[in-house]
């Protein structure tokens, strides 16, 4: 049996997925208009599939399984999956023709919030027709136990061509054929053999794992009870309540912004900032202002949770999670949008010019939850709505992924635009991912329907903020948003 155990975040990833809060991210990729306009969709569908299958040999991860050890005892492990069929992963769906952005992006909404199926490799590629002028668009979505978002990117680019006319893939050799999937008692078996021997192991294993989260949490703790957190941080309790947090619904909401990355990057250049630093700058000002017109205003500076890419050089290619996070305030409470961006310039600025070598309390703390934990914690918290009870920690999730700077193209069509989509976790209501390709930044926003309901107005609300910014240091507003 070909196996490999998933790594600590990796297993947490997996055991803390739950049916309202699946853990999985993705990407909506829209392609050009078809050069034949009167193809059979059909045929398409099948050049499109084709061309997937091809690449898959270079991408072994997606064709295997996740399998739990029971109650889960031990890390989840990776296995061939002898069933695979790629017609579970490469599906059809259609918008009423012609289909506008708006529409594409109900339906991003509609299948982000749907679990992936565990019993077979956990990633899907909807191609969807319909969409104005017989476009083609791809909606990927990838567990997060199997990938982090920049490993996510370079492996599902490794699908696409840098051509609109490649050359015949060179398909290595078929694999050996899998084996069979382990059953339970191999899967204890594996895990250690300890459990099997000896009754009160499994709650010698609970108990151990709650000394040690109990002890690694102290030290987090620790590092800001009783003292201010650092000019350039958060500490875990500094984010205001407010109702982007809490039980998240089921059902999502999803919107893009797509702004000129040139632009972008120039009034970066001009405050000494970032590309990041200008969406947690605009993110920070678009909540506030979003809560004030619920007349729910935070009344302090709200707090992004941001991971962190912690992989070393060298490993961009490989999957699994190689990320830690921060605590970030957004400087929110600043009212005028360049004062705000300096200010969280000022504290970027800040955290890097620290430099010191620091802990990893993310990847820590799952190491010393374990499997066991981490799932009776989430079944518990699940099942009493905990969520609405526990601080919130952060009050929005802000990733940033580089994405390819140079065109790609999907079976002969350029690809013409790529949003990222990031996962809601735990108790976080909503997620700003973003992400460059080509000459453009695109910003994707997956919310609870629920937390956020008013999404739309958050992305009106975002492109009033960027524009501020541009505007007031004359490079103007390339933007485009769902019609």
């Amino acid at each position: 049996m070909n196996a490999e155990s998933l790594g600590a975040l990796d297993s947490v990833f997996v055991t803390m997925d739950a049916a309202n809060a699946p853990l999985h991210m993705g990407a909506v990729v829209e392609l050009g208009a078809p050069a034949d306009p009167e193809r059979d969709p059909q045929v398409r569908f099948e050049e499109i599939s084709q061309r997937i299958e091809d690449r898959l040999s270079t991408i072994a991860i997606l064709r295997r399984r996740v399998i739990r050890v029971p109650f889960d005892l031990g890390h989840p492990i990776l296995v061939d999956d002898p069933e695979f069929d790629l017609s579970f992963h490469v599906v059809r769906r259609a918008v009423p023709s012609p289909g506008s952005a708006a529409e594409l992006e109900a339906l991003v909404a509609r299948i982000m919030a749907t679990p992936l199926a565990p019993d077979r490799p956990m990633w899907e590629i909807s191609v969807v027709e319909g969409l104005e002028g017989r476009r083609t668009a791809l909606i990927i979505k990838l567990h997060h136990a199997l990938s982090d978002g920049v490993a996510g990117v370079t492996e599902f680019a490794g699908l696409f061509d840098l051509e609109a006319s490649p050359g015949p893939v060179e398909v290595p050799p078929q694999p050996e054929p899998a084996g069979p999937i382990p059953s339970a008692i191999d899967m204890l078996a594996r895990s250690s053999s300890e459990l099997l021997r000896r009754p009160g192991a499994i709650l010698e294993a609970l108990g151990s794992s709650l000394e040690r989260l109990a002890e690694r949490v102290d030290e987090v703790m620790g590092a800001t009870e009783g003292s201010a957190a650092p000019s350039h941080g958060a500490g875990l309790l500094d984010a205001p309540s407010t109702a982007l947090s809490g039980t998240i619904s089921h059902a999502r909401r999803f919107v893009r912004l797509h702004l000129s990355l040139p632009a972008v990057k120039e009034a970066a250049r001009r405050h000494s900032g970032t590309v990041t630093d200008f969406a947690v700058s605009i993110t920070g000002g678009a909540l506030r202002r979003l809560l004030s017109e619920r007349e729910q205003p935070p009344g302090q500076d709200l707090v992004a949770f941001v991971p962190v890419n912690i992989r070393v050089p060298g490993t961009t290619g490989e999957l699994g999670n190689r990320i830690s996070a921060r605590l970030v305030p957004l400087d929110s409470e600043v009212l005028d949008p360049l004062e705000r961006f300096d200010a969280v310039v000022k504290r970027s600025s800040s955290a890097k010019a620290c430099d010191e070598p620091r802990s990893d309390p993310v990847n820590d703390i799952a190491e010393a939850a374990g499997p066991a934990l981490a799932s009776l914690a989430g079944k518990v918290v699940s099942a009493f709505e905990l969520f609405d009870h526990l601080p919130s920690g952060a009050n929005v999730i802000i990733s940033s992924v580089p994405g390819p700077p140079v065109p790609l193209y999907c079976a002969g069509e350029r690809i013409e635009r790529v949003a990222p989509i990031g996962p809601l976790m735990f108790n976080q209501g909503i997620n700003v991912t973003l992400m460059s390709y080509c000459d453009y930044l695109e910003l994707g926003v997956l919310a609870c329907a629920r937390r956020v309901p008013d999404i739309d107005r958050f992305r009106e609300l975002l492109e009033e903020e960027a524009a501020a910014i541009l505007d007031a240091d004359g490079l103007g507003l390339d933007v485009a948003l769902a019609t």
